[in-house]
């Protein structure tokens, strides 16, 4: 981060309505959508190929289901054959380094003069505005603005995570609580983070505007390619 900074302050002149600190914390997003896209990347060609695979796997179901165990080892067995590999840990990992990204962030902005500059008393000399925020080591004075819009924005993210989509698709209890927790997680979010440091949020909200525009993207080329084929 704080490479980031003196990267973006040598620059050239710092604009009015938003600080070379608020460019940092933009920046620190993209950087982090770079390092998780290849995982991101990987999870959609996962959900993409279970897609694929489903209409076999309702048979074998249908076919073994009146005996559990013979239907776990088919299942097993056809996922060997078709190289896949069951929904784990690696769906989640994009999901676990944000959050690791996010509470070593969150222990930097609370603290920044710590990390920024070798004399901390620089931290207070420095701009830290962002358009209607004056300090963004502060939380939002307008409750309703970035806390709002990183919830709706991860309910949106969420909504276009293929694993949701499937389970939609699919239906049953399982679906049902998956949209619920869609939908309470932010909510839940929102009132926690009202009060958190703007920084934080501004990471956060614009980290998943990335991720919409990624998924959006990854969306076409998959249209593409399934219209080529």
């Amino acid at each position: 981060m704080r490479w980031l900074y003196e990267t973006v302050v040598s620059f050239g002149s710092e604009p009015g309505s938003v600080s070379f600190f608020a460019i940092t914390i933009i920046l620190m997003a993209v950087v982090s959508k770079i390092l998780t896209f290849p995982l991101t990347l990987k999870q959609a060609q996962a959900s993409k190929k279970m897609a694929q695979i489903n209409p076999q796997l309702e048979e074998l179901k249908k076919k073994y289901g009146y005996d559990e165990r013979i239907l776990q080892q088919k299942t097993m067995e056809f996922y060997k054959e078709n190289n896949v590999s069951q929904a784990g840990c690696s769906s989640c990992l994009p999901l676990l380094i944000q959050v690791v990204i996010i509470m070593a962030l969150f222990g930097v902005l609370r603290n920044p003069e710590m990390y920024l500059f070798d004399d901390p008393n620089r931290f207070q000399m420095i701009a830290k505005n962002f358009f209607w925020i004056s300090d963004l080591s502060l939380k939002d004075p307008f409750w309703f603005a970035l806390p709002l819009f990183n919830s709706l924005s991860q309910i949106l993210v969420s909504k276009m995570n293929p694993q949701m989509q499937q389970s939609q698709a699919a239906g049953g209890s399982a679906a049902s609580q998956m949209k619920m927790m869609t939908y309470l997680m932010p909510v839940m979010f929102f009132f926690m983070f009202v009060n958190f440091a703007s920084a934080l949020l501004l990471y956060w909200a614009f980290g998943n505007l990335l991720e919409i525009v990624v998924r959006l993207i990854m969306r076409l080329f998959t249209r593409k390619a399934v219209a080529n084929e």
